[in-house]
């Protein structure tokens, strides 16, 4: 009977705010029907420097689809809220957009103000690094949710640069240097030696981790820019690994979730984890922003505004440009970036929210050019130059339909085009060797090539990517519990457009000929046939309360990807796979959560690793080389062979993780720690199959030199041999272990100070193991020399790296004047790369034959002196490698300016420090060098006052 009067007047209170914001006429709300275990949220949004209301401030609740706007007094209403931890965010054109933590119980009504600034600095508990207790939209998983403040204050150029404030992630100088690629839960294995035929862990892990930008996959499986046996040799900027991020502007973003755990069915194409990435669009202030540091200068301009009630238009373009060698070459890398972003949404305009539209239609159409040129510099490396063109167009619709109050629909559809332009030249250096630019097999007359030339090749690929995905929400109410089902289908068809890669055949990019493994041939992409995926997925998440405030939530999916096995959706399947996911989390109290979570994902091979380019080996039947350059006569016979495999299918990916989170008081400190163990099986590598060819040897008449004439060939041939070779097949052989901690930890504010420390670490181990044959650098010497009977080979290889990464950060915050001062210190703790076996002679497992089989050798027998010439070291591997632990600190000053502005100082590396190596402490450039630049960010109205 005590509950009566409580929830009596709980219900007029309710109604009555209801009541108050449909009197203003626009205080609109998506209220739903009370679902059995969700709350109600109520509040005001006041100006964070006033106390004034705010009228017609839009607040969401993070994740979920309910919004609305508030009244002239500033009040606001949510219902048919999920329990849990939730993110209430605010905001208002003018105005910085305002997050608060809260939790929500299984019923019954939260009572939540919140204040926004003129600027972020103005902001109580402004954040400036990943929120430790945040959550991607519709994920349990773990994840690290940097919001738009965060992005504001931190010192980056690219996407690559935000990521830095999720754990795990080094810090970077601001700018276009370099490639930039991310590998989550994953660490270098690379020796700084020989790399093992085919990718590396970094490689491999960046190409598992799938970008999404604005609900739609950006990928890189389209790109065709390589060269050799095994895709080695890489030509564009992002060959090889996942998508170059220097293409996604900072500062047009406004949120990205990294979810490092078990994402939900919703995404595949991934084993590593998923990017999701929100550009900023909507009403946006004005707003035109310039950064300069001596290698760096980037302007941005972006604003939107709402039109004609319903329509509200964005835009935004970015320019930058950096030099990345001052001082000792002309190289430079230049970006070129632009959006417009369209809304349509009848019913939600005139201030009203779009989630209460029933229809809302968002086109986006994005465009990036990123230019790097590396000119020769002859004082440097003579004759070596390269320069990449690159440069995309996506546009994409996304419509959402609201048949319900607790059913809704999303249609997405992209098309993705890319122009990937690559040249390169260096000086070759080699023997006199004969060689044929035959396209087929059979027999012909060679040329000669021989000393010093100038190779050059171009390499023009155009990737294209068409994807479509239909999404239907349910939210039910189900045995008494709030459930929310998701079920889509996804559909993906790439191809490679491109002319491929040329070069003249006369003066070839390799130089590691060797009588037997002929030249890579000029090859045109558009005659690869296109990649076409399809996936259904569905999805729940339930949430159920225990005990006085205790809840348990679960969220469970199923997905199935289908590789196809023709160009099209309707071919049948090459391969297919079933992934469940479980996502549980488990919060005894408010102030701790458990967390776990498995799952199963797969990665779809590229299309260079499904249809791979012919191998060609050219033979030599005679290689007459006379002083004279006109009597010299070489006759080749070229072989083809074809290194795809039909059996070749997904990457598999097992992740598992379990986690705690803890609230560390009132004054919004908190700690989480994760543990995980995340394997991809299945990955793509390389596999070398030995095999032979028959090779004739011919007599020659006439063979006197001084007749200004070649000798002739007398057939038929005197004898034959056979040539030991290997085909270099893509296979399903790569294993992939990563396993670690990550501790992310937010301390209470110290009140008189104004200042909070965070700390976010890493540990993480990366094991690497190829199960392929490793027939080392020797086995060229033994194809041609006919007087060697066999070689040796090695089973597999691993390799392993472990990475311990620390970064302190210290946040003193001034609100009152608009300042804040970042120290960030990275702290490199334990770093360590490992070739297991490299240096054993006892580790060869066999030894090859001239007519390519395989004769394995007993380990107890290795040690006898029959097989002395078999105990060589392997050559393909190192020794271990420690790279010493060091730090360095970055420093950022941001402060308010009179015109809504801000100016930012930064240091990154501010001591320039440079690292020490080894014991007797010798400086070595572990470390990028000091970088010290201003920002600045003003509304353009400002310019004309």
């Amino acid at each position: 009977m005590d509950e009566f009067p409580s929830s009596l007047i709980r219900s007029i209170t309710l109604a009555w705010l209801a009541a108050a914001a449909m009197r203003t006429g626009g205080a609109t709300t998506v209220v739903a029907q009370e679902q059995p275990g969700t709350a109600a949220i109520v509040g005001r949004v006041l100006d964070a420097a006033t106390g004034a209301p705010i009228e017609a401030a839009l607040v969401r609740v993070e994740g979920l689809e309910r919004s609305t706007l508030t009244d002239e007094t500033g009040a606001y209403l949510l219902r048919g809220i999920l329990p849990g931890p939730r993110v209430l965010r605010a905001e208002h054109l003018g105005y910085e957009s305002a997050r608060v933590q809260l939790t929500v119980p299984a019923g019954g009504t939260v009572r939540q103000d919140i204040r926004i600034g003129r600027t972020a600095l103005e902001l109580e508990g402004i954040t400036v690094t990943a929120d430790v207790a945040g959550r991607a939209r519709g994920e349990l998983g773990t994840a690290s949710v940097v919001e738009e403040q965060a992005i504001r204050h931190q010192t980056a150029a690219s996407l690559a640069g935000i990521l830095e404030l999720t754990p795990g992630i080094g810090m970077r100088p601001p700018g276009l240097d370099g490639v930039q690629q991310v590998s989550l839960r994953a660490v270098t294995t690379s020796t700084g030696g020989l790399a093992q035929l085919g990718p590396s862990a970094e490689q491999l892990a960046s190409f598992g981790t799938l970008i999404i930008v604005d609900g739609v996959p950006v990928s890189n499986n389209a790109n065709l820019q390589s060269l050799g046996a095994g895709g080695e040799f890489f030509l564009s900027t992002a060959a090889g690994g996942g998508i170059d991020l220097r293409q996604i502007p900072a500062e047009t973003i406004e949120r990205v979730e990294v979810i490092r755990g078990v994402p939900s069915a919703r995404w595949g194409d991934l084993t590593q984890g998923a990017i999701v990435v929100e550009t900023r669009a909507g009403a946006v202030t004005p707003e035109v922003g310039a950064r300069y540091d001596g290698r760096t200068v980037e302007f941005t301009t972006l604003g939107g505004s709402e039109l004609w009630g319903e329509q509200v238009f964005t835009a935004s373009l970015n320019a930058a440009r950096t030099t990345l060698a001052p001082g000792l070459a002309e190289d430079d890398a230049y970006r070129i970036a632009g959006r417009l972003a369209h809304r349509f949404a009848p019913g939600g305009g005139a201030g009203r929210p779009a989630e209460d539209a029933p229809f809302v239609l968002d086109t986006r159409l994005d465009y990036y050019q990123l230019h790097e040129d590396r000119p020769e510099n002859p004082d440097v490396v003579r004759g070596r130059a390269s320069s990449n063109r690159d440069w995309g167009l996506r546009l994409s619709e996304r419509a959402r339909i609201r048949w319900s109050e607790r059913s809704r629909l999303e249609l997405t559809l992209s098309a993705n085009r890319q122009r990937q332009d690559s040249y390169f030249q260096f000086l070759g250096i080699r023997a006199a060797m004969p060689f044929t630019d035959r396209l087929t097999e059979g027999r012909a007359i060679g040329r000669f090539i021989g000393g010093e030339y100038l190779a050059r090749a171009w390499l023009d690929g155009v990737p294209w990517l068409l994807f479509g995905r239909g999404e239907a929400t349910l939210e039910r109410g189900w045995l008494g519990l709030p459930h929310t089902i998701r079920t889509g289908l996804e559909l993906r068809r790439e191809w490679n457009d491109g002319p491929g890669y040329q070069f003249d055949i006369e003066f070839p990019p390799q130089v590691s000929f060797t009588s037997v493994e002929g030249f890579d041939r000029p090859r045109r992409y558009d005659a690869v046939p296109p990649l076409a995926t399809s996936a259904l997925y569905v999805d729940d998440r339930v949430a159920i309360p225990f005990g006085e405030r205790g809840i348990f939530s679960a969220q469970a999916g199923l997905r199935l990807d289908v590789l196809h096995d023709g160009t099209h959706w309707a071919s049948g399947a090459r391969d297919a796979l079933l992934q469940p996911r479980v996502n549980i989390e488990l919060m005894p109290w408010p102030w701790v959560r458990l967390r776990g979570g498995w799952g199963r994902t797969a990665k779809t091979p590229t299309l260079d690793q499904l249809s791979p380019a012919p191998q060609y080996y050219d033979v030599v039947n005679v290689n007459w080389y006379a002083n004279a350059p006109e009597e010299r006569l070489a006759l080749l016979t070229t072989f083809i062979r074809d290194p795809s495999n039909p059996d070749l299918g997904f990457s598999v990916g097992d992740k598992a993780e379990a986690g705690i989170e803890l609230a560390l008081g009132a004054a919004g400190g908190a700690l989480s720690l994760v543990a995980f163990r995340d394997r991809v099986h299945r990955g793509v590598g390389v596999r070398p199959e030995p095999s032979f060819l028959e090779r004739e040897h011919f007599a020659l008449a006439d063979s006197t030199q001084g007749t200004g004439e070649p000798p002739e060939i007398i057939e038929p041939a005197t004898h034959a041999d056979s040539v030991p070779i290997l085909i270099h097949r893509r296979a399903n052989n790569l294993e992939l272990e990563n396993r670690g901690l990550e501790l992310t930890a937010t301390l209470p504010e110290i009140p008189v100070l104004r200042t909070r420390f965070e700390v976010q670490g890493s540990l993480v181990e990366t094991s690497l193991a190829q199960d392929a044959l490793d027939f080392g650098l020797n086995f060229s010497s033994f194809q041609v020399s006919e007087n060697l009977e066999r070689a040796p080979f090695w089973e597999g290889g691993t390799r392993t790296g472990t990475l311990a990464l620390l970064i302190y950060r210290i946040i003193h915050h001034q609100p009152a004047v608009g300042l804040v001062i970042t120290g960030a210190v990275q702290h490199t703790v334990h770093e360590t790369r490992r070739d297991v076996g490299a240096s054993d002679t006892l580790a060869f497992s066999g030894y090859i034959t001239r007519d390519g089989t395989l004769v394995p050798v007993p380990p107890e027998d290795r040690g006898l002196d029959e097989y002395r010439d078999l105990r060589v070291p392997r050559r393909t591997l190192l020794a271990d490698s420690e790279v010493p632990g060091t730090w360095f600190l970055s420093v950022q000053v941001s402060k308010t300016l009179p015109l809504d502005g801000r100016l930012s100082f930064y240091a990154f590396n501010a001591l320039d420090r440079v690292g020490t190596y080894g014991e007797a402490g010798v400086p070595s450039n572990l470390l990028p060098g000091a970088r010290f630049g201003l920002e600045l960010t003003i509304p353009p109205t400002a310019l004309f006052r």
